[in-house]
């Protein structure tokens, strides 16, 4: 695999992150952010589906009653 050059004195991608990182002594504001309530969404098609699907495993067979 041929390695990627990249000019001189330009930093790839992940050397910025890791120059930016909290561990390595950059600023982080984070604990500074506002609070943001999230919640799971609700009702949505999967949901809609997988319910009904579990619903119709659940009911008995028409065949399996007894005549």
């Amino acid at each position: 695999m041929k390695p990627i050059e990249l000019p001189i004195g330009k930093p790839s991608h992940w050397q910025l992150v890791f120059m930016q990182s909290k561990a390595n002594g950059a600023s982080y504001n984070g604990e500074r952010l506002p609070r943001q309530n999230w919640a799971w969404p609700k009702d949505t098609y999967f949901q809609r589906r997988f319910h009904s699907q579990r619903i119709s495993a659940l009911k008995p067979a028409e065949r399996s009653k007894a005549n």
